[in-house]
């Protein structure tokens, strides 16, 4: 609205690809919506009436408004247009969507990756995640069944795969790793709990198979109650679309790598200082050995088991000191008892199914206390 490109949010026919929580970063998100064009006349704009040209009809888009230069001059820092691409009036970045990508970063210390993969893979297929999302009822989300296309845990490189092998080999408490889910829609706060069980699955607190309870809903329709993943490592890294053409501005784009070159920099840096603090920290003195006599210093980067607790602080409340099995925990409220409650405030509309069976109870009920009066009738007499 401030670049004059819409009128407002209402008229300008605005999608968005996927929905990130506060605190979640997205890489790949796409919106869509109707912008006054140079080449075509948008609705309301000086040059009149929408066209029915089709991008394919329409010029050159070399000579169409410089979106991504005149967004990003008025967008906050953290907030960037990389690319746009003309689209057909049918185009939805929501609907339109193939499939969508979440990227979840966490260092690999003192977890157990192979059993995190065993496990991921099983996310895969089409389940029901209602034991593995935070169940949004009282927006009307009735149907948890969702389709996984790939779940896989695996390593990550710095941006110097020989520096990073010297420094901070993959293999050390400090190597990164990446939990990688690609979906053709998703429940809300479905990848933050499936990390979180993921992280579990890797501490050894929990067997991989505990991914093949949770989605089996009848033999377990209620959640058990566990706190989910932490926010900031969440990304949501890509958007699929079929022929889209991206049109790059290049002196958008050098701005946009310049100003991430920036951001990268102060922020590897202060990296590179936790780093140092913590090799500074790795060796200290311990108490005498009885056997060889005195070591002064401790290699607690060797230290067994590993000084590495990176994982506790990527889960939402606090630890307790004696672990309970997820299955073995107390559940939460079932999805029909939630139904029932939000249908009660008026917030939804009872299923069918579920309508049926409460006019059968009430029916049930009405004869019943009709028996019972008749019984004292009788008895009255």
């Amino acid at each position: 609205m401030k670049t004059r490109l819409v009128e407002n949010r209402q008229t300008a026919n605005y999608h968005r690809s996927g929905r990130t929580d506060k605190g979640v970063s997205a890489l790949g998100q796409v919106i869509s919506l109707d912008l006054r064009s140079k080449l075509i006349g948008a609705a309301g704009s000086e040059g009149g009436p929408a066209s029915e040209e089709t991008p394919a009809d329409r010029a050159p888009v070399s000579e169409e408004l410089r979106y991504a230069h005149i967004l990003n001059r008025v967008l906050p820092a953290d907030i960037r247009v990389l690319a746009w691409a003309p689209a057909g009036r049918e185009f939805s970045a929501r609907f339109s969507c193939l499939h969508r990508t979440y990227r979840y970063y966490f260092p690999g210390g003192g977890l157990d990756l192979g059993r995190m993969e065993a496990a991921a893979r099983l996310f895969e297929g089409t389940h029901d995640f209602r034991n593995l999302c935070k169940m949004d009822v009282a927006n009307g989300v009735l149907n948890f069944r969702r389709t996984v296309l790939l779940a896989r845990v695996r390593r990550v490189l710095g941006p110097d795969q020989e520096e990073e092998e010297g420094r901070r080999e993959p293999g050390s408490p400090y190597g990164m790793c990446l939990f990688e889910v690609r979906a053709q829609g998703f429940l809300y706060h479905q990848v933050r709990c499936m990390m979180a069980v993921l992280l579990l699955v890797g501490q050894r607190l929990e067997v991989p198979s505990v991914v093949t309870q949770l989605l089996d809903i009848h033999s377990n329709p209620r959640k058990p109650q566990y706190s989910m993943a932490v926010d900031y490592p969440l990304v949501l890294y890509d958007c699929a679309y079929e022929n889209l053409e991206w049109v790059f501005d290049s002196d958008a784009h050098a701005f946009n790598v310049t100003h991430l070159q920036a951001m990268w920099t102060q922020q590897a840096v202060r990296s590179q200082l936790l780093y140092s603090f913590l090799q500074g920290l790795g060796q200290a003195p311990h108490k005498l050995q009885a056997d060889d006599g005195p070591d002064p210093l401790r290699d607690w980067g060797r230290a067994q088991p590993p000084q590495a607790s990176q994982a506790d602080s990527l889960l939402e409340g606090v630890r307790p000191r004696r672990y309970r099995p997820l299955m073995e925990r107390e559940r939460c409220e079932g999805l029909e008892s939630r139904i029932r409650h939000y249908a009660k405030r008026g917030r939804i509309e009872l299923p069918e199914g579920m309508r049926e069976e409460e006019e059968e109870e009430e029916g049930r009920v009405r004869r019943k206390r009709r028996a019972s009066r008749d019984g004292e009738n009788g008895l009255a007499e």
